[in-house]
């Protein structure tokens, strides 16, 4: 499973902590930080590969505590292979697609079912740097606000583009023309062959990106349960709804919903303002409760893979950016509301 690039330790630390052998799990990391399975007597733990975690070292904290006193199964889901989760969803009766989804849909980084059957779906998110909300690259939904990312409105079938395309008729190296999709091959030669034509399509789609997204950001600014519907799909993916959903940030231990329910008080306000630069077009997106004001996040807009020596043609993507790196951000509004 694809993730987030960040220091994760306390993933490790929080896992040790519900084993009555915390140093025994620890040391079965070291072992086997490849992957593997320990049962320390009352807790059956697994892990993908935590390579890069156990190379990082471990942080210890006397405040990170455990979210239940009867923990029976604990799973990294981390690179765990996608058939295994899926496994372990039909094992635990959950919702499918919640831990075996893409990383769009499936947030949870830990699961941690108890002794009686509650499940605890877990997301980590480091306090200190910079960790997005996320990104859309397709058309999605939130309620009655769409953002329309991605180019599928290009038919590449349509285009005056060969049958067969050789990585010799692109601006792309023959190493990366044999790593990408057949739609991007023909978009390789597409690229350079039709220059104008293409130019002509980027900016196109840019300009009605931008509309895209200075509609979205309005509608999201006058219409709650839209907005509600974006926050919880950007924190949780397809668990935005569950009660079990929790987000780990620094050594506090977040209920989601909680969140939600707060937001959905008539006390708070949201609003869009522009934010675009010469280079980029941007919003930001704020929440307020008459007291303070956090930037829930700066949403930028972006053409990917526009020059013809770029393999990889995505086409508009809004990311879903942490802003100001410090201060009132979307950390400091979840830490304020626990």
């Amino acid at each position: 499973m694809a993730r987030r690039s960040t220091s994760r330790a306390t993933e490790l630390l929080f896992i040790a902590k519900h084993s009555v052998s915390p140093d025994q799990v620890f040391q079965r990391f070291r072992i086997q930080p490849d992957g593997g399975v320990f049962h320390d007597g009352e807790t059956h733990f697994e892990w993908g590969n935590i390579n890069t975690l156990v190379s990082g070292g471990f942080r210890r904290s006397a405040k990170l505590t455990r979210i239940t006193d009867s923990p029976r199964y604990v799973y990294h889901l981390d690179r765990l292979p996608r058939a295994r989760r899926v496994a372990i969803e039909e094992r635990h009766s959950l919702t499918h697609g919640s831990i075996s989804g893409s990383l769009t849909s499936s947030k949870a980084d830990v699961l941690i079912v108890d002794g009686t059957g509650q499940t605890f779906l877990i997301s980590f998110k480091e306090i200190e740097g910079q960790a997005k909300l996320g990104q859309v690259s397709r058309d999605t939904t939130y309620g009655a606000a769409s953002l329309d990312g991605g180019i599928d409105d290009l038919d590449v079938a349509v285009l005056p583009i060969p049958a067969q395309v050789s990585a010799s008729d692109t601006a792309v190296s023959a190493s990366s023309f044999q790593k990408i999709s057949g739609k991007d091959q023909k978009l390789a030669y597409y690229k350079k062959h039709h220059a104008s034509s293409w130019k002509k399509y980027v900016d196109e789609r840019s300009i009605a990106a931008r509309t895209n997204l200075k509609e979205f950001a309005a509608k999201l600014s006058s219409d709650r349960v839209s907005f509600l519907e974006f926050v919880g799909s950007a924190l949780a993916g397809s668990s935005k709804e569950s009660r079990d959903f929790y987000i780990v940030l620094g050594d506090e231990i977040i209920q989601l919903h909680k969140i939600l329910d707060e937001l959905a008080l008539p006390h708070w306000s949201v609003k869009a303002t522009d934010a675009s630069t010469a280079r980029k077009h941007a919003v930001l997106l704020t929440v307020s409760n008459g007291k303070s004001t956090y930037v829930l996040t700066r949403i930028e807009q972006s053409f990917e893979g526009s020059k013809p020596n770029v393999s990889q043609t995505k086409g508009i993507i809004f990311h879903f950016q942490q802003y100001p790196q410090v201060g009132l951000n979307y950390k400091q509004l979840l830490l304020d509301l626990r």
